[in-house]
């Protein structure tokens, strides 16, 4: 459970610094803002999943730009943050069933599914720092080490 835990962490954290980021390049939008939104956009049906509703509704692919993604970015940690919290270690491995966005029916743990989503971010967020590069933007860091030394910050 601790990984998990983990693992979630560091996705809002580097949620909250690639939105940060964002803000101060001079163009992240296009390409930049799709991506952002379709990352945050699965976390929100996965997280609809675990919460045992339907995602159908909700679209993964379209145009966004950066600054109306915060509010989504705030809403998915809330959401994650309760849902987390409420699980038990055993609980991982409960097996969760849903129906993908074309509506074909999966059967998925726990762990699983949650390993997916920080992981999934990961690469999207790759993705973006790669557009904010060809873009002559400066890219977010956002590898875990980042996030990992942290904690080894010396305290003021």
């Amino acid at each position: 459970m601790l990984t998990i835990r983990r693992m979630m962490d560091q996705m809002y954290w580097a949620n909250d610094e690639l939105l940060r980021g964002l803000h101060q390049q001079p163009d992240a939008s296009g390409e930049i803002g799709k991506l952002f939104r379709h990352l945050l956009i699965a976390e929100q049906v996965w997280v609809t999943r675990l919460e045992g509703k339907s995602s159908a509704h909700l679209k993964l692919w379209k145009e966004s730009d950066v600054d109306s993604l915060e509010a989504l970015v705030r809403d998915n940690e809330q959401r994650y943050k309760r849902y987390v919290e409420g699980l038990a270690g055993a609980d991982l491995d409960r097996m969760l069933e849903y129906a993908n966005q074309s509506g074909a029916k999966f059967r998925t743990s726990i762990r699983d599914i949650l390993i997916h989503v920080a992981l999934h971010g990961q690469y999207h967020r790759g993705q973006i720092n790669s557009a904010l590069r060809k873009l002559s933007g400066t890219p977010v860091p956002l590898d875990h080490i980042v996030f990992a030394r942290l904690d080894e910050a010396p305290k003021s």
